[in-house]
This record gives C-alpha cells, structure tokens and sequence, in this order.
C-alpha cells in the first residue's frame, strides 16, 4: 500500500499541506489540488489509486464532482469525502453515489490514515476479485440456524455449476445478496456481474438493456452473470423478448458464458398455472430454484443479525456506534418483521441515529416500531391536495390498492378483478409503491 497514489482535493491550502505531509511521511505518492477545475486537470495526466475529496469548494463543489465522474464513468479510483459537521448527511449521501468512505473535520490524522488503508485494502481485493460488483456488499447469509445452513450447502454445490439459478422469496429477504454471494463463489476467470431490475424496464427497452450487458459480458469479461430482479413483475411481451434472448446466448450442448441469477417474490409455478408466465422461459430460468425463507422463520438469527449490523453500519456509513441492550434484542427475537432482512438493518441504522445513550435501550426500540407501524398503517396514508399532480396520483393509488387489499385479505387475484388490472401489470404496480400483500391484516381481524 505504501506506493499508493493519492490526490487530494481541496481549496483550504493548510490542511492540503498538512495531509500531505503526512501522507509522504507514510510512504504514499501525493499530488494536491486546489479546487475542482484544478483536480479534473490534474486527472488529465495522474492515476490515483484514491481521491480525498472535500465537499465545500468555491469553483466545483465536491458532490457535483463525485457526480460529474460517476455519471461520465470516469473513477477509476477510490473516493473518500471529506467534511464539516454541517455537511455529515450529504457525506453519507456521497457514499451512495460512489464515495467509499468520509472523514470529518477537523480531521483526525489517526483516522483519516485508517481510513485511507482500509479503502485501498478494500478496493484492491475487489478490483481483482469483482471488477463490476464494486459497488455491491456481498455477504455470505448469516446466522446459524438450520435454514442459513441450508443455504450455504446449496450455494456450494451450486458454485460448481452454470446452472441458471432462480431465489425465491418475500421482499427484504435477501435474494439479490445471495445471488450476488453465488456469482462471486463460482469464481470464473474475468468473469462480471450486470444487475437489471425488471421494474426498470418496458417492453420498448427490454432487448437494449439486455443486448448491452450480455454483449459486455461475453465481450469484455468472456464469463459472467445477468441478475434480473423481480422477474415475476415481467410482462407478457417482455417474457417473450426474454425468451428470445435466452435462445441466443444459451445453446444446448455449449459452453454458456452468461449464467441468469433472477429473483422473485411470487411462487412462479403458480404464475405459470395461471397462465401469467411462459412456461418455457420458466424452465429456462429455474434450472434450480431457491426458496428463501422469511425472518420469522429463523428468529434464532436474529440476535447474531443485530449485532452484525450494529458493527457493520459503522464501518460503512459512519453511524454512530451503539450497542443493542439484551432486553431491546428480546424484543426484537419476538417482533414479526414484515420487512425481514431489510427491515431489520434500516432499524438498526436508525437507532443509531438516533440521540441516546451508547446502549440502545428497550423503550427506543418500541417506540421506533409504533411510530413505523402507524406511518405503514393502511389509515394513515390520505391524498395531499399540495402535492405534485404525480405525487398525489401515487398517493391516491397507494390509498386505493391498501383500502382494497384489506377488504379482500390481500388477496391479488381479488385485487386484480376490482382494479381491472392485468395481474401482471398489478404486481408490478404494487411492487413500484412499496406495497407487499402478504403484510395486509385480515379485514376478520380488523373488526
């Protein structure tokens, strides 16, 4: 690491002197930039391996730069912000744009070198490893209930194959994560990973998107996986183009260099029984499928979960760090987790957000979860007259689809007669609003 590039980006010239020294005294190669005009000069003729970038510049601000080069493609480096106590949200905003990490100002030089390290350690193990995925926290499951175990043995043996591998599963529970995980464990020379949400496309899209990342698959990287999200919210003319896709780059008898990893919510056997998917492009795509259980059915995971979490969210998004008292984890074992994994990381993260002591303390955390059952109440959503005409037609929508699915025990087939909606079209509807059917409360048990 000691030979690493890096240049630093800022328009305060005692703390570029001061860093700088420091970063030569450990041995690092410095270049130093006085703004962002300067910096994008300096990037026409050096390589850094890492940029520390400050936010408040007078030419370019540092956010519109990070953008400027994560738009245009153009970070081939590392990024780590630097900021003042004002400005800690937009850092953490960065980190989602492509930053990999912030310091604070006044800066401390232990960490600021910590940090430097460990994003160098970071960026070199996955450049080598995963050169698309960066981007992507792969995580092997956690836990070590009988169901994780499960997991991680058909992972393995499906890390021997090329089978094209369907994750079945409610939201939040961590099927792209695995498919990620099975990707990086089949270990393929050069191999890539490309990541479509099928919520993103339409059916005059649907054949550019995947002609573009199979064709930089097999072109570029010579091996590789298409992770397509959501497949079960395809339509019926983009199942077909699908299909015709799935022809082409997979032959019989042939080496494949694209492997398909999709997820899904719905049991596609039943969408097929119902004539709502092609029963040819589900055999194409569930060569070996996957159930991935929902967190009530692991719950002697969750305190392992907690605690990982609790650690993690610092290390990635600067989080304060507090730990979850023993009661509070009680709590949360018993809890029914509508959201499964997902919830419960954003719930760790905001506990640690939140003012409080180092230990999170049992009434947080009830508090934390009355406040969001009453902000995903079906009651509590109401058409805003001072919204935007498309906010408020969200609204509207979101107001109508949950009055309905109480009424018919979230049942979408119901749901689907009442709308008028195509099933299809309706799943994805509800998938676009955030609305999952399985979480609606029996319309007996509401009276």
């Amino acid at each position: 690491m000691s030979q690493s590039h890096i240049l630093i980006v800022d328009d305060e010239p005692d703390i570029r002197n001061l860093i700088s020294e420091i970063l030569v005294d450990e041995g690092y190669q410095v270049t130093t930039a006085e703004g962002g005009e300067d910096a994008k000069k300096q990037l026409m003729s050096i390589s850094p391996d890492l940029v520390l970038l400050d936010i408040w510049m007078p030419d370019i601000d540092g956010i519109s730069l990070l953008k400027e080069w994560s738009q245009e493609q153009k970070m081939p480096f590392s990024v780590v912000m630097m900021s003042g106590h004002g400005t800690i949200e937009t850092a953490i905003e960065a980190t989602k744009m492509g930053a990999k990490d912030f310091v604070e100002k006044p800066i401390s030089l232990a960490k600021l070198l910590q940090t430097i390290e460990v994003t160098l350690e970071q960026s070199q193990a996955l450049t080598s490893a995963q050169p698309t995925t960066t981007e992507w926290h792969v995580l092997e499951p956690i836990g070590s209930s009988a169901a994780v175990n499960e997991l991680r043995d058909t992972i393995a043996k499906l890390s021997k194959t090329k089978t094209n591998t369907l994750f079945v599963g409610d939201s939040g529970t961590g099927k792209l994560t695995l498919a990620l995980w099975l990707h990086q464990q089949r270990q393929l020379p050069n191999q890539a990973a490309k990541i479509i949400d099928s919520l993103s496309l339409t059916d005059n899209n649907l054949s550019q998107e995947l002609e573009k990342h199979t064709n930089d698959i097999i072109n570029t990287h010579q091996f590789g996986s298409l992770i397509l999200t959501n497949v079960d919210c395809l339509t019926e003319s983009q199942q077909e183009q699908l299909l015709i896709h799935m022809k082409k780059w997979q032959k019989p008898h042939r080496s494949n260099p694209v492997q398909l990893l999709s997820t899904s919510q719905q049991e596609i056997k039943a969408l097929v029984a119902n004539g709502d998917f092609d029963r040819e492009l589900y055999d194409f795509i569930a060569e070996f499928m996957v159930p991935v259980c929902a967190l009530t059915e692991r719950i002697e995971d969750i305190p392992e979960l907690l605690n990982f979490y609790v650690n993690f969210l610092p290390d990635q998004e600067q989080t304060p760090y507090r730990k979850i008292s023993f009661a509070a984890q009680n709590h949360l074992r018993n809890y029914h987790w509508p959201g499964n994994l997902r919830e419960l990381k954003n719930l760790v993260r905001q506990l640690q957000l939140q003012e409080g002591t180092t230990e999170i303390q049992l009434q947080e955390v009830i508090d934390l979860l009355e406040q969001s059952s009453l902000d995903n109440s079906p009651t509590s959503h109401h058409t805003r007259y001072d919204l935007e005409l498309r906010e408020a037609r969200e609204e509207f929508e979101r107001d109508y689809f949950l009055y309905h699915l109480k009424a018919v025990d979230g049942k979408v087939g119901d749901l689907a007669k009442i709308s008028g909606m195509e099933r299809t079209n309706l799943y994805r509807k509800l998938r676009t609003l955030n609305i999952n059917p399985k979480n609606m409360p029996s319309s007996k048990d509401q009276s």
